[in-house]
């Protein structure tokens, strides 16, 4: 009975697809956005707090995973991450017809920077079940909002499973025993990992925000492109169960157990990745709204 268990939950969790995704969780998207407010030059600081009022990156850095409770955003859910398979190159993998977090950070990028433009218009086409009838779905924002969905996606660019394999869906299907409890290796990523270390999300900014001049420097000159190829880069290191990595492939055995072995090894990795996105994106802002 008990392998009967995760087939059942791999089945329920391939039906609900990449979907129900939250790169990083709540925690994590605010201690990105957290690490870059606290590295805004002047200029980019009143910006933002000129889009924002009080309010601060960290406590907007959600709004991505918040609108998919709203159907009329169903469009939208494709850009919280982008499909290369291990064996796909850079220069001629397939990217998907309804776009990407590539795409969608390419067009908030523009609207951002361009200081004449008071709205945007995002719309994508939404195919529902088995119909071949794909409605177009559209919403305009402004900066606010734009800003918002800005920062979060580039926190989904740096969670690895954001930048997935096509077959288990971003680690969704795959299911895991993390501490005795069954998750999708998918959560364990964006949630437990993350949760493991009882910080608050400020400690956890506080506790990452040290970066070398070369760091700072680096961060500026990369590219969309150069972030989601990182997080492929270590995306294996997400996938190495050990002794059980040969059998997990959709749990056609049962799910590997990680514990505090698996802990070990990959809390680096998602520190580094939380770590790089919040100076990119602090890299990124002073850009758009103008270097001192």
């Amino acid at each position: 009975m008990k392998s009967l268990i995760p087939c059942s939950l791999a089945v329920l969790i391939s039906l609900i697809g990449t979907h129900e995704a939250r790169a990083w969780g709540q925690d994590g998207h605010r201690i990105t956005a957290e690490i870059a407010e606290r590295n805004l030059n002047p200029k980019a600081l009143a910006a933002v707090r000129e889009i924002l009022g009080d309010e601060t990156l960290a406590e907007i850095s959600n709004r991505g995973d918040e609108i998919r409770s709203d159907g009329t955003w169903d469009f939208a859910t494709p850009w919280h991450y982008i499909s290369i398979d291990d064996d796909e190159t850079w220069e001629d993998f397939e990217r998907a017809p309804e776009g990407d977090v590539l795409t969608v950070l390419a067009k908030l990028d523009a609207f951002l920077r361009d200081t004449d433009a008071e709205t945007l218009t995002l719309k994508g086409a939404v195919k529902r079940g088995s119909s071949k009838l794909a409605p177009t779905l559209e919403k305009t924002i402004g900066k606010r909002e734009a800003l918002a969905l800005y920062v979060h996606f580039v926190g989904d660019i740096h969670q690895p499973l954001h930048v997935g394999r096509r077959d288990d869906k971003g680690g969704n299907r795959i299911q895991v025993e993390w501490f005795e409890e069954e998750y999708s290796l998918h959560k364990v990523w964006d949630e437990k990992l993350i949760e493991s270390t009882n910080l608050s999300y400020t400690e956890f900014a506080t506790f990452l925000n040290r970066f070398t001049e070369e760091e700072k420097e680096a961060s500026g000159n990369s590219s969309y492109l150069d972030w989601a190829k990182d997080s492929k880069a270590v995306r294996d290191q997400v996938y190495d169960f050990g002794a059980q990595r040969s059998g997990y492939f959709l749990n056609i055995v049962e799910p590997p157990v990680l514990s505090y072995d698996y802990r070990h090894k990959t809390l680096p990795i998602v520190r580094e990745q939380l770590r790089m996105g919040g100076i990119r994106l602090a890299a990124k802002l002073n850009e758009i709204f103008g270097s001192e």
